[in-house]
């Protein structure tokens, strides 16, 4: 590929034109998923009637296991922010080296909601957080509780339902050391820690969605449609 090509010269008014090609960090770390067929389990899911709680989404192959360990919290609207200064979040996470022991989830609990003002081990490979869409979140949530599927160009306009602010690894705030993570085989490659993260914080987010729907709308409530998901 010819990189000086004029085509294709890193330009400011073509920037929201670039998408994911086959060399993306996400896009390659899904076909290695895939390629050696790891396997996904939403192990705990303690969300209670109000929305808050914590979830742990563990994934296996072989010896190898990483969990998402995911807080859900109840944020005013007039503290939700994505600057960076922002102290509190809708969720808060960690990806955590293996499964973590209930002793595991008090300590995280303690630390993972403050991001960069707790204090986190190097069991943990990455620290993130993520508000919900305020446009989005409460539209589709309304619309599920009534049994009733959003349309799908509501969706296109803003893209997600539950949107990352920040998501630190590499040794940041005490995470592990990418000299160290890199010698694991999924993530032997940059950025792969921080994909599987995301990854998996995107699943979450249309779990704690479904579960707001139901709260709502109880047995009238569905799902989100999978090809909508």
């Amino acid at each position: 590929m010819n990189l000086r090509h004029p085509d294709i010269v890193m330009k400011l008014a073509r920037l929201g034109s670039f998408h994911q090609c086959g060399l993306s960090f996400m896009r390659s770390l899904l076909r290695q998923l895939q390629r050696e067929k790891w396997q996904f389990n939403r192990h705990k899911f303690a969300i209670d009637a109000n929305n808050t709680g914590y979830a742990v989404y563990t994934m296996r192959h072989d010896d190898d296991v990483y969990s998402l360990v995911a807080f859900a919290h109840d944020l005013p609207d007039d503290m939700r922010t994505d600057r960076v200064i922002a102290t509190r979040w809708d969720a808060t996470f960690t990806l955590y080296d293996g499964i973590p022991t209930d002793d595991d989830i008090k300590r995280l609990e303690q630390h993972v909601p403050y991001q960069e003002s707790g204090r986190v081990s190097q069991k943990e490979l990455v620290l993130a957080r993520a508000n919900r869409s305020v446009r989005l979140w409460n539209k589709i949530c309304t619309l599920l509780a009534q049994g009733q599927q959003p349309q799908p160009d509501d969706i296109l306009q803003i893209g997600y339902i539950m949107r990352t602010s920040a998501v630190y690894g590499s040794a940041k705030f005490g995470t592990e050391d990418y000299q160290i993570t890199r010698q694991k085989n999924l993530f032997s490659s940059a950025f792969r820690a921080e994909m599987l993260c995301v990854y998996l914080i995107r699943q979450f987010s249309v779990d704690l969605l479904n579960h707001a729907a139901k709260n709502i709308g109880k047995d009238n409530a569905v799902a989100l449609d999978k090809d909508l998901q």
